[in-house]
């Protein structure tokens, strides 16, 4: 094809964009590059094709998911790929396309390969990043590390196989560490194990064989109601309990198993749960469940009751209540009470908790006076045999959280005041019920905006950024809520206020109840419907620069220089500027929560094979045990935009630590809303945006204190020299290099 036939052909494919006919764009733009003769490795990158071609298949690709043709749209992105098998913007776009669809393993395989060519590509890190976090959750690193509990299970299985319980079944087996334990048994007779999740039984698969036991363990990827073996054990073991006990469907699986799977006298491990719970007041857990910010109440005349998170009316959330309660943010309002035991053994027993015709009445005892009721914690001891319990207590500090039962006001209580609550498992949902509720109408929102709402500091800070503002005809808001802009309308400060959808029914709501026009506030579905706008049309930008989960809000970064070009020359965009401060920390339980860490799993082998799925970058931190190492230093400044930028730095220890000892860098964010205000920081305690840690691979330190991978862990580091790169809108932190 000649050079004059491609510009034809090309233009074809211009006017079928236009006309948003993407198939026949997709099918020009195909016979163009069927056509052409192969550009060179060198002009690859100058192809204009290359990107219009990206961009048709995106559209096209979009146009058929909307009509929910997904395997068409696997179908058109492979093709794409068959024309540019490395173009990093497809791959990137078909692993995020293929994790939407539960697709994750294969989605991190689009990840890897874009990172192989270019490991500054941060889209695709960060992509890979919340793909490891799908396909292991991160609690699966404290279970396997929680010594207590597996010298617990341990104890238990071998001592049942020592009693001639001696055929297993390991029902979720994950890693197989419990089905490990049982066949390192002396008498052991026969073994199985099933899991539903496809990488957990390559694991398992892949353990086993590492460890020499393949031919001595039968492997399903099956949940075990589905198992069709035809054959019966007599010792069951399983480890599906999640914060509430039954939310893995423990109830379900072990009735199934009794009926079909266990011998008619063989045993379960664990033998009974018992579940232990106590009211609580705590002002962060409330705040991502109700309307607490007396500022925000005021400025909108809303009662403090009329914002209820959707999360709110599930059964219960999981807390690290132990880690709240270190932050001095988290008090028993009531005295604890034995509230249901459940013998795993008894089959009647657990028919019945299961389809709700038994459940338990119970009644709690305030405390004291002056003390507000946020809600209900529960835990449970969970005996394994007759001389093995563990507890999740939250002062034992076991892998498992507590469950949170929230209620949706702030309840004044007093010293001895009786509450009774009725607590039930029906169809495997643990749940409480009671007459504590607000009956009033309220308004069910995001638990995201909700925290946003209720940062005080936050809300006061962009306030007053606002403050000198008036006579403007158009504002843009792109706050998690924009409560500035709303602000600025009732004040007639501004005459229309542009403002994402994502909070509709509360604008609406607060609209209303403040006598805001609807007809002065335009909802927007996406940033790119903000494009559509004339150019020099705003007087103000209000950016959202960092998100719920601490960390910088890409998609607001890589718009950013577009956005400009609709600001009017003399008008503002708020907050003004952006800084990433940090330290290097000491923490166990952040590292436990990242990788494998017990020495008895690396004998199994179990690190090696989880090693892979081990992530960078932990997110949207509470409070946590951890040792400074360093001050907290600026890092780096961060440009509102989503090019490439790169910052180097030294930073030196306050005293020489072990290499082994190094664990993170933790960090947070620094917000000036006008260059004349001072900055705040999301590390507060009340910040609607938690803080993160980079962690530190142990391969950082290889080879900083002799060959032998022993001495790595005693060399004492005195500095690190810290890399900060930015790129569409994502920042990575990593140690360059140390001295000692």
């Amino acid at each position: 094809m000649s050079s004059d036939e491609e510009i034809g052909e090309l233009k074809v494919v211009y006017d079928f964009i236009a006309q948003a006919k993407f198939k026949k764009a997709f099918a020009s733009a195909a016979k163009v590059l069927d056509q052409r003769s192969p550009p060179s490795p060198d002009a690859e990158e100058e192809d204009p094709l290359r990107e219009l071609f990206l961009f048709v298949v995106t559209k096209y690709a979009d146009q058929l998911e909307q009509e929910g043709k997904i395997e068409q749209v696997f179908e058109i992105i492979e093709q794409g790929l068959e024309y540019f098998p490395e173009h990093p913007e497809l791959l990137n776009e078909t692993g995020v396309r293929l994790q939407r669809y539960g697709r994750s393993l294969e989605a991190s395989i689009c990840f890897e390969r874009v990172l192989l060519q270019d490991s500054r590509y941060l889209k695709a890190y960060q992509n890979l990043q919340n793909t490891k976090c799908e396909l292991v959750e991160r609690w699966h690193f404290r279970m396997l590390n929680d010594v207590v509990r597996n010298a617990a299970f341990r104890a238990a299985i071998e001592r049942q196989i020592a009693d001639g319980y001696n055929e297993v079944l390991d029902i979720g087996t994950g890693t197989g560490l419990l089905s490990m334990y049982a066949l390192r048994c002396e008498g052991i007779r026969k073994a199985a194990a099933c899991d539903g999740s496809e990488i957990m039984v390559q694991i398992a698969r892949d353990v086993f064989g590492a460890n020499g036991l393949s031919d001595r363990i039968c492997l399903f990827q099956s949940f075990s109601q589905d198992l069709k073996i035809g054959e019966r054990f007599s010792l069951i073991v399983t480890e599906t309990l999640d914060s509430g006990a039954f939310g893995e469907g423990i109830l379900e699986t072990l009735i199934h198993a009794k009926q079909h799977l266990l011998l008619p006298e063989g045993k379960i491990i664990p033998a009974k749960v018992t579940l232990r719970a106590t009211g609580y007041q705590s002002r962060a857990l409330t705040a991502s469940n109700i309307l607490i910010n007396e500022a925000f109440i005021e400025d909108f005349s809303l009662p403090s009751n009329c914002l209820l998170s959707k999360e709110g009316t599930k059964c219960y959330d999981a807390e690290d209540v132990g880690r709240i309660q270190a932050n001095d943010d988290f008090e028993f309002v009531t005295d604890t009470v034995v509230a249901m035991e459940v013998d795993f053994n008894d089959l009647d027993s657990l028919i019945r908790y299961q389809d709700g015709t038994e459940v338990s009445e119970v009644e709690l005892t305030c405390l004291d006076d002056g003390l507000l009721l946020d809600g209900f914690v529960v835990w449970f001891d969970l005996q394994l045999d007759e001389t093995q319990t563990i507890s999740t207590d939250p002062t034992t500090s076991t892998c498992w959280n507590q469950a949170i039962f929230r209620l949706n006001q702030r309840l004044p209580v007093a010293k001895d005041q009786r509450l009774k609550l009725t607590m039930s498992c029906k169809d495997g949902a643990l749940s409480i019920a009671h007459n504590l509720n607000s009956v009033d109408n309220q308004i069910s929102v995001d638990e995201h905006v909700l925290e946003f709402l209720n940062d005080s500091e936050y809300y006061s800070s962009l306030i007053e950024a606002t403050e000198g503002l008036d006579d403007m005809e158009k504002v843009l808001d792109l706050s998690l809520f924009p409560y500035a802009g709303l602000k600025l309308l009732k004040e007639g400060k501004t005459r229309m206020l542009f403002c994402l959808d994502q909070a509709e029914d509360l604008i609406e709501f607060i609209a209303n109840q403040n006598d805001i026009p609807m007809g002065s506030i335009m909802l927007v579905n996406s940033l790119q419907e903000i494009f559509l706008l004339n150019d020099y049309t705003l007087d103000l930008i209000i950016l959202q620069p960092v998100d719920v989960f601490g960390q910088i809000n890409s998609e607001h970064f890589c718009l950013y220089q577009s956005l400009l070009a609709k600001l009017k020359p003399i008008g503002t965009v708020i907050p003004s500027a952006l800084e990433l401060h940090g330290s290097v920390i000491e923490s166990d339980w952040i590292v436990k929560c990242s990788r494998v860490e017990n020495p008895e799993l690396e004998q199994f082998q179990i690190d090696k094979y989880l090693a892979s799925l081990e992530t960078e970058n932990h997110l949207d931190l509470g409070p946590f045990s951890y040792r400074n190492l360093s001050d907290t230093v600026k890092l780096a400044d961060v440009p509102f935009d989503g090019k490439l930028h790169e910052t180097a730095l030294e930073l030196s220890l306050c005293e020489p630590s072990a290499a082994a000892r190094v664990h993170a860098i933790l960090y947070h964010y620094q917000i000036g809303f006008t260059p004349e205000r001072s900055m705040l920081g999301t590390d507060r305690a009340q910040s609607f945006a938690k803080r993160s840690a980079f962690i530190i691979p142990k391969t950082t330190f290889q080879g900083t204190a002799g060959d032998e991978p022993a001495a790595v862990g005693d060399a004492l580091i005195e500095q690190l020299y810290i890399t900060v790169l930015q790129n569409h809108g994502v920042i990575k932190c990593d140690i360059a290099s140390v001295r000692e």
